[in-house]
């Protein structure tokens, strides 16, 4: 109602009443001091990015329209260089191909002086628009400006002829530019030699070679620029189309693909690192495969290009394909394969690519200064995939390796990539390695201070030191440290068993509190009268033939029950009591755990976990398995169904399988119909003439692998099969294989869980000596 705008709207400070000739007029008094100066342009510069970095057209047409002043706003979103830009509003909106009817908006506003100061690369908005934007756009500049604009030098000595032909959105804006100011600005050159005619062949299509030819001729396409490269060799790194080259080709002869540039590159070399596979095969047409064996000054190879080509594998892919696996292994001037090229460019394709074909040793081979794929892979600025994937491959000591200078690949990766590096060696090493030291004494929290985004690595690394102190400390006071046996590994007991009475604890609607489902009952809240919240399953009453069976089976469990109450572990649901009644069947209690299971989470995550958290979770159900069998227990039921996370990211395994004899007993047999048929050992699926399960320690860790497998794909091992085919499956094939992303350290920990023969399987005490579970 005022007529402010809303960002002003923010900065009032209060309403004040103005007496004016006995009259009261109430008067919204917006009050300014130097804070508030500042506060408008925040505000609306907050909103400006947003809508930048959202493309919001509309949104952004809209704040231009309430604009005061040509604000400088910091934005990401550019891809050329990829980084975030502090520049005035006039240059975001001259950068953004939609942007014609904002900039109208503010030359309106600020007048056609906004379209002449500079940003940090030296343009102007008119150097933008000339790149990102169409003729329309530069119709209006030359509206309000006068041509000297279109010959302002910006970035590399680059006037608006040279950014409209890097334009590789249309070619419109310089065939305007030419159109209107002549034909000379063509040959122009910029600070690295380069002519507007490079340029377009770099960026745009045959459409552009046409329109030059029209003006100059054919023979400016041969004169060189930078590096001595002409039109053809600019064509070659056209990443956007490979039509300019091939009408250069048709244009000049295959003559011009033969020609070198100072540092001895041939056109096949640029196609290789800028271009994709049908540039290769169009090569290879041409020229013969003989081609692609030529050497540069660096004596690099063209698979050494495809190496390091950024946009894709596919090149490199071409090369192992039509010259043979060999061309991985060709050495340069430094010692470095193409192998050490893809790990330094590109990602865990690559990666896979060169080990399905020269085997993984391959990663072990030296190059420049001693280092390894490992190495080049942590100086990997388009992706961390790579080095994750080496890891996997090789173990987590890899990234212990030193050059010759006696830098590891941990050093290098806190320098030249970001978080997730760090990430990824905290799980693989832990927080140790953030102190690993060079030889010159430097460590790796030294090397992420020489990172250009330091200030975020280095918090990083203060976070995750933060996470491991925090862990161990909740550790410490929440559960008790194992004995020196490590057999204990106790917590102290908070839950009083001696209740005699309960009632089910009802939901707001008054209805018992349902918190689980098995095949053998139900759980529920229960409120006992010693004033505790606990949980109870109930198991149905059963109907028996056999009575005096019934008994023994429920005498049986309940001496079992007996020992389970004596347990105490902290990745172990504390037992309460067993009790039996007519109202209710057979009752088991226990701790309320405040958390949900590992089925529950991966089904609310809709994802399964990945290998650092599956390494986590395993290390602890190892340890509360190991600590039952040398009690001489045996759970029978391990799954993610059965195995809870507390809210604080504590293990805990429940329900062991209680109740199995006593519904074994009523129904007569406990065939594999009574168990979680998927998790199940081949000996309990072999036919036994006693027609009973025989559960083992071994037949826990079966189950444990199981589970392993259930945790990175979110379903058990042949979960495709039909249930009844299952004993057959199990004990006449190979168990499932783990998904390729995992390392090759899990998938040994998981084939020695599920080995056919118990006697070959290992125990607990073996796979807590495992090298997936030591590194955690």
């Amino acid at each position: 109602p005022l007529g402010l705008r809303p960002a002003t709207l923010l900065s009032w400070r209060r309403c004040q009443f103005c007496y004016s000739n006995s009259a009261v007029l109430p008067v919204l008094k917006v009050v300014f001091n130097s804070t508030d100066a500042q506060f408008f342009p925040m505000a609306a510069a907050d909103q400006l990015r947003a809508a930048l970095e959202a493309n919001d057209c509309e949104q952004l047409l809209k704040l231009c329209r309430q604009l005061d002043s040509n604000l400088k706003v910091s934005s990401g979103k550019f891809k050329n260089p990829p980084h975030t830009r502090e520049m005035s509003v006039t240059h975001h909106v001259a950068s953004k191909p939609y942007g014609l009817d904002c900039l109208e908006v503010l030359i309106d506003r600020f007048g056609a002086a906004c379209l002449t100061c500079r940003d940090e690369f030296n343009y102007t908005p008119v150097h933008w628009a000339a790149m990102e934007q169409s003729q329309e756009t530069l119709q209006l500049i030359h509206v309000n400006l006068s041509s000297d604009c279109f010959y302002e030098k910006g970035r590399f000595g680059r006037s608006v002829f040279h950014c409209a032909a890097v334009n590789e959105h249309s070619n419109k804006a310089l065939e305007w530019l030419i159109g209107e100011l002549g034909s000379d600005s063509l040959m122009e050159k910029d600070d690295n030699g380069s002519t507007v005619v490079h340029l377009a062949a770099q960026f745009q299509s045959s459409d552009s070679m046409d329109f030059i030819k029209s003006k100059l001729g054919s023979d400016c396409f041969r004169q060189k620029g930078w590096l001595g490269r002409t039109a053809v060799h600019w064509a070659a790194c056209n990443k956007v189309s490979n039509s300019s080259l091939k009408w250069l080709i048709n244009e000049l002869g295959l003559e011009a693909l033969m020609k070198k540039d100072d540092i001895r590159l041939t056109v096949c070399h640029l196609v290789a690192v800028y271009q994709g596979e049908y540039s290769m095969d169009l090569m290879k047409g041409l020229l013969g495969i003989e081609i692609f064996h030529l050497r540069d000054r660096f004596d690099q190879t063209a698979a050494h290009f495809a190496a390091q080509n950024t946009g894709s594998n596919a090149t490199l892919a071409w090369c192992v394909r039509e010259l043979s696996s060999q061309c991985l292994t060709q050495v340069d001037r430094d010692g470095d394969t193409p192998v050490h090229c893809a790990a330094q460019h590109q990602d865990e394709k690559s990666m896979q690519l060169v080990v399905s074909s020269l085997g993984p040793d391959c990663l072990k081979l030296p190059g420049d200064k001693q280092r390894t794929a490992v190495h080049f892979a942590a100086i990997n600025t388009n992706s961390v995939s790579a080095l994750r994937w080496i890891v996997g491959q090789l173990g987590a000591d890899c990234l212990k390796l030193r050059d010759d200078e006696g830098v590891t690949s941990a050093h290098l990766a806190a320098q030249h990539q970001g978080e997730d590096s760090l990430r990824l060696i905290r799980d693989s090493l832990g927080v140790a390695a953030f102190d690993l030291q060079d030889r010159q004494g430097q460590s790796v929290a030294d090397y992420a201070k020489k990172n250009s985004r330091s200030e975020r690595m280095l918090g990083c690394i203060a976070e995750l030191r933060e996470e491991e102190r925090l862990r161990e400390a909740m550790e410490d006071s929440l559960l008790q440290r194992s004995s020196p046996e490590g057999q204990q590994d106790e917590a102290p007991a908070s839950l009083d068993p001696s209740f005699s009475s309960w009632t089910f604890l009802p939901d707001a609607a008054g209805y018992r509190q349902l918190i689980g489902e098995g095949g053998f009952g139900k759980v529920y809240k229960a409120f006992t009268d010693r004033q505790q919240t606990v949980a109870v399953k109930i198991v149905e009453p059963i109907r028996c033939s056999d009575p005096s069976k019934l008994e023994t089976a429920v005498e049986q469990e309940r001496r079992g029950f007996e020992i389970l109450v004596r347990i105490r572990h902290r990745n172990i649901v504390q037992f309460l009591k067993t009790e039996r009644s007519a109202e209710h069947g057979f009752c088991i209690f226990t701790e309320l755990i405040a958390g949900c299971s590992l089925l529950d989470l991966m089904n609310r995550l809709n994802k399964p976990f990945d290998e650092p958290a599956v390494r986590r979770f395993s290390h602890q159900i190892c340890r509360a398995l190991n600590f039952l069998h040398c009690e001489h227990i045996v759970h029978r039921d391990i799954k993610c169904s059965n195995i809870m996370l507390t809210h604080e990211g504590v293990i805990k395994l429940i329900d062991f399988g209680l109740a199995k004899e006593i519904v074994s007993a009523a129904q007569g047999a406990a065939t594999y119909t009574l168990g979680t048929v998927h998790f199940m050992a081949a000996e309990l699926l072999l036919d036994d003439e006693n027609d009973r399960l025989v559960y083992t320690p071994k037949t826990d860790v079966w189950a444990f692998g199981c589970t392993v497998f259930e945790m990175l794909e979110s379903r058990p091992p042949n979960s495709d099969v039909n249930p009844m085919r299952i004993p057959h499956r199990v004990t006449s094939r190979d168990m499932p294989q783990l998904p390729d992303r995992t390392s090759d350290t899990l998938r040994d920990f998981y084939r020695l869980c599920v080995m056919k023969e118990p006697g070959e399987r290992a125990d607990t005490a073996e796979l807590l000596r495992h090298s997936f579970l030591q590194s955690w």
